[in-house]
């Protein structure tokens, strides 16, 4: 378990850092060096409307990933006999469908959010967002691999 919270430490620190320098280029600047650059941006433009930071992106990725671990780290801790230790997710966790419904409902919510902060000019604002989330998930999934380690 020391190699999930090596990872979730990692995004943390990693994922974020180069948010605060990706400004969107300018309508005449050269096409990006990579390809796979072009190639995310490129794919998403007609989900989104108009083209994302790959930091954004990732950002969005991590946080995918990072409340799929919340919820697969919770439903094997409460199955090992663990406690859910946030009050306003006790019921929630009886049923482990209801609360992949809920960690869904919320990781969506909070997507949605940055994307609206984003139309409405406010990118600092939408990349602190999923930082701040991001990084609550990452102490979150720390503190369940922590617990998890425990119950072996």
């Amino acid at each position: 378990m020391n190699l999930t919270r090596n990872v979730l430490i990692a995004l943390f620190l990693t994922l974020p850092m180069p948010a605060f320098a990706s400004d969107p280029p300018p309508a005449d600047a050269p096409a990006p060096a990579t390809a796979s650059v072009t190639a995310v941006a490129v794919s998403v433009a007609p989900v989104f409307g108009t083209t994302r930071p790959t930091p954004l992106l990732a950002l969005y990725a991590a946080s995918i990933a990072l409340n799929g671990y919340d919820a697969y780290s919770t439903t094997t801790a409460l199955g090992q006999g663990g406690v859910e230790a946030n009050p306003a997710m006790k019921l929630i966790v009886q049923s482990p469908m209801v609360f992949v419904a809920v960690k869904a409902a919320m990781t969506a919510a909070t997507i949605v959010s940055a994307e609206q902060l984003w139309r409405r000019g406010r990118r600092g604002h939408a990349i602190a967002l999923m930082i701040a989330s991001n990084g609550l998930m990452a102490i979150v999934g720390a503190h369940n691999a922590a617990v998890l380690r425990g119950q072996r």
